[in-house]
């Protein structure tokens, strides 16, 4: 029984180690707008209103940018609304573009148009992970991440100091 619940404690420290490592990189792997990127693919969490009646508050969009070309009129996409300093994400569809070169296109959408730096991806290709959002937006919040990471880290670090203390003084003691 003993080594059972041992090996129940390793499993459950090595998933809490792995979803750590992976709060960190999401951490460190933040864009200009604050959100979590790995190359063309962005991790989005739907905070607040609901952006549309596919997407609720708390879900997680995986999202992978398109080549220029590959978006068009009519397409529904995801985009950073920097207007007004509010760094916000918005869901439009594509009314018309504009080419200006091989790398950059400006997209006219109802009510505003952006370039295609700001563009974050289509919803045809994005993956939704219902309620997962909120989960990641706790990892990587100030307080989720202290009080969820670096405080059991901390214990666990202490836990092992104090093994080794008990250890030392007892091989001291037996060789006295």
């Amino acid at each position: 029984m003993k080594k059972v619940l041992k090996r129940i404690f390793q499993v459950i420290l090595f998933i809490y180690f792995v979803i750590a490592i992976f709060a960190i990189i999401c951490l460190v792997k933040r864009n200009e707008y604050g959100l979590p990127q790995f190359g063309d693919t962005t991790l989005v969490v739907i905070d607040g209103d609901d952006m549309n009646e596919y997407y609720k508050d708390g879900d997680l969009i995986v999202i992978k940018k398109p080549q220029n070309s590959d978006v068009k009129v009519n397409d529904v996409v995801f985009f950073y609304d920097v207007q007004f300093k509010r760094n916000t994400i918005n869901i439009a569809t594509i009314v018309s573009k504009d080419v200006i070169n091989d790398n950059e296109t400006t997209y006219h959408v109802k009510g505003t148009s952006f370039s295609s730096s700001y563009l974050v991806g289509k919803v045809d290709g994005s993956i939704k992970y219902a309620k997962v959002g909120g989960i990641l937006s706790v990892l990587t919040s100030r307080w989720g991440f202290l009080f969820l990471i670096i405080l059991p880290l901390f214990i666990l670090f202490m836990w092992e100091l104090l093994a080794i203390y008990l250890e030392i003084k007892k091989a001291l003691k037996s060789s006295e």
